[in-house]
Order: structure tokens, then C-alpha cells, then sequence
């Protein structure tokens, strides 16, 4: 399921609360960040950052609580965990290595 980026209710310049959910390559964790209302007009101190780098069911129960628990953005819900899920798994470090082959077929060649 696509979530349009473009409308005004996940836009930041228009709404006051964001939630930002961004991968932290380095650090092979992803970055949850809220922004601070009354923090508007400073931006060094704008977001409230988290850093989670547990399992995937445990980040997608904070950022659930983060978001609708805290009364903050209960309409982001569907679109924080949609891009959450995008960024955990971009995050997988893919296995390496030489695949088994199947030896049957081996045996069938004789």
C-alpha cells in the first residue's frame, strides 16, 4: 500500500507535529524523530531524536507508542510503521557466500 508524501496531512512545512523515521547506517540503527512544537523557530533544537536498534517488533511497539500513545499524531500510524518497515529492511545486511547446490542433480548425471 502507497501512502501519498505529497498531501497536506504528512507535509511538515503545514503541520506543526512530524515524525521523521530515517535509517542510521553507521550506527546499523534506525533514527525516530519527533519535533518539539514550541521549539518552532530554533532549529539546531527542533527534533527529539531516538535511536532504536532493537528487533523489528520491538521498534514498530515504540514507534506505535511514540506516535499514538503519546496522543502526538494518531494519524500517522499506518505511514510511520509502513516507513519503518522500509527502513529495517533496507538496513538487512544480505548473506554472502557460495550457495549449496543441489547434489541430486549430481547424482542423476552418472
Amino acid at each position: 500500500m502507497r501512502y501519498l508524501v505529497f498531501s497536506l496531512g504528512f507535509a511538515g512545512l503545514a503541520n506543526r507535529k512530524t515524525v521523521t523515521i530515517q535509517p542510521e547506517v553507521k550506527e546499523h540503527a534506525v533514527l525516530l524523530a519527533t519535533t518539539k512544537t514550541k521549539k518552532q523557530a530554533k532549529p539546531a533544537s527542533l527534533l527529539h531524536k531516538c535511536l532504536m536498534r532493537k528487533e523489528f517488533p520491538r521498534m514498530a511497539k515504540a514507534v506505535v507508542s511514540q506516535v499514538v500513545g503519546n496522543y502526538y499524531r494518531p494519524d500517522l500510524k499506518k505511514a510511520a510503521l509502513a516507513r519503518l518497515s522500509l527502513v529495517h529492511r533496507s538496513l538487512k545486511i544480505s548473506k554472502s557466500g557460495v550457495k549449496k547446490r543441489n547434489r541430486r542433480a549430481l547424482k542423476a548425471r552418472k
